[in-house]
């Protein structure tokens, strides 16, 4: 039977990966600030209700089969075909699902127009779906490249849509169809680029393994799923709309960056660390790929932790301006999410799905729990959950189950101590200068003096503590070349 070799992520295909993610991230945030522009936290609030509803049909979609497939290091050609018709069967399942269950949570809700919400996201699934093995030909290929443009060619499109709409006064249809119209472009666009059509799904092929691996981190990916909505729905049922606009705004604002930065690292990460000879390459390679993703990302959430509130009444809007309340707790939550995300890849590279669930299991429990114990006394309590759970998560992780994978959690925890003492001052000095002097300033000049002091404090920590870490980087971008002898 022929079979299919996973090709190893060229530097120049990685780089591609992550500037296109990184385009993809300036695309959702002038999406954000446009769309802000042209409908109101209700509105977004509404959306922001639908999805959270419907995300699982998300993740029922891919069933864990992407990352099955992608460290898979020979996959045949018949499994591949098989595993895409489980994928786009699974996907439309989960579409008929949030079809069906769209009156229902209307009247449930008291609101009609979440009905409409819910029809609108529901035929993303099902696309998504079915370009899940196209995505993953592409990164098994080593054409990383051609898979970023793919993608934000999605994003893009689904963006015009969206504020297309709003301008035309239809801004929660619009924001609805976003996805519908990213994941079409997508699908289409990847199977242009991919090369190759499923064959009808034969019996015979083995694939039980990959389907045990991906029903592991499947069972792990839907309680990530519960306990990252529970906090948009509690909020919702308790305290409105409008409330819940902004709870979700905030949320979004704060872990944006890891989520767009995350997800293309993955692709590299896994089959890197899916080839490392023995326990200690792995150790070694995750403290690596660790500080490629703790400093974008810490540094951004200190900056806007820093300057939430002029920063948000200067690029959203007045209206927007008390979501800045949520964006400080939220941020303790995203630091432990970030610090700890190399758990995640230690797990899935080892073939450990168990200890992956074993290690968010207590956390996200603690997560869903206290959300919904806590949402008769506000959104900030639900938000002080969310935190509380990732804590757990990182905690579980490092302490107990990352040992029983042969990686050292202590080790790990010590090469993001750095980074974080770099951003934890930038943001003490930062917030400093805010509460003596600065408070009551309009918004521009407080966020401009703000910024000034976090990137001054910012720059004279790395040069003392973490110009290693800044070598990390640059060494990922321009490798050193062998000098001739």
């Amino acid at each position: 039977m022929p079979t299919l070799d996973s090709v190893a992520p060229g530097r120049g295909g990685a780089l591609a990966l992550l500037a296109a993610q990184w385009g993809k991230y300036a695309v959702q945030v002038g999406g954000i600030v446009l769309l802000a522009r042209l409908i109101s936290p209700a509105d977004f609030g509404l959306v922001s209700l639908g999805l959270a509803l419907a995300g699982f049909a998300a993740v029922l979609g891919d069933f864990g089969l992407s990352l099955a497939a992608l460290r898979a290091p020979v996959l045949s050609p018949a499994q591949r075909d098989l595993l895409f018709w489980i994928n786009t069967a699974v996907g439309v399942g989960a579409a008929a699902v949030v079809a069906a269950a769209a009156l229902p949570a209307g009247s449930a809700f008291g609101d009609e127009r979440l009905t409409t919400v819910l029809l609108l996201l529901a035929p993303a699934f099902a696309l998504r779906s079915a370009s899940v093995q196209y995505r993953v030909e592409l990164n098994r290929s080593g054409r990383l490249g051609t898979l970023a443009v793919v993608e934000f060619a999605g994003d893009a499109l689904g963006l015009v849509v969206a504020a297309t709409l709003a301008v035309a006064g239809y801004g929660v249809f619009g924001l609805s169809l976003q996805g519908a119209i990213a994941a079409a472009v997508t699908l289409v666009a990847a199977v242009a680029c991919a090369g190759w059509m499923p064959r009808p799904p034969r019996r015979g092929v083995p694939i039980r393994r990959l389907l045990s691996f991906g029903g592991n981190t499947f069972v792990v990916h839907l309680l990530n799923y519960t306990s990252s909505n529970i906090g948009t729905m509690t909020v919702g049922a308790a305290s409105g709309a409008g409330v819940l606009g902004l709870f979700s705004r905030a949320n979004q604002l704060v872990n944006l960056p890891l989520e767009q930065l995350a997800s293309p690292l993955t692709r590299i990460v896994i089959p890197a660390l899916s080839r490392a000879p023995d326990a200690a390459d792995v150790q070694r390679r995750l403290a690596r790929f660790q500080v490629l993703l703790c400093v974008p990302v810490l540094g951004y959430i200190s900056l806007l932790a820093s300057t939430a509130e002029p920063a948000i009444h200067l690029v959203l809007g007045a209206e927007w301006r008390p979501a800045a309340a949520f964006v400080p707790v939220f941020a303790i939550g995203a630091v432990f999410q970030t610090v700890g995300y190399v758990g995640y890849w230690a797990f899935v590279a080892r073939g450990r799905p168990g200890l992956l669930l074993g290690a968010e299991a207590a956390g996200r429990g603690v997560m869903i729990a206290l959300a919904v114990a806590w949402a008769p006394l506000g959104p900030l309590w639900v938000a002080g959950a969310i935190a509380l759970g990732h804590a757990v998560v990182w905690a579980g992780s490092t302490f107990v189950f990352l040992p029983r994978a042969g990686i050292s959690g202590l080790r790990l925890a010590g090469s993001a101590t750095r980074v974080l003492t770099v951003f934890l001052a930038a943001w003490a000095a930062a917030t400093a200068i805010d509460l003596s002097a600065v408070s009551a300033w309009d918004p521009l000049p407080r966020l401009l003096v703000l910024v000034a002091a976090w990137g001054a404090t910012a720059a004279a920590a790395t040069a003392l503590i973490a110009r290693a870490d800044l070598a990390v980087i640059r060494g990922f971008i321009r490798p050193s070349r062998p000098t001739a002898d």
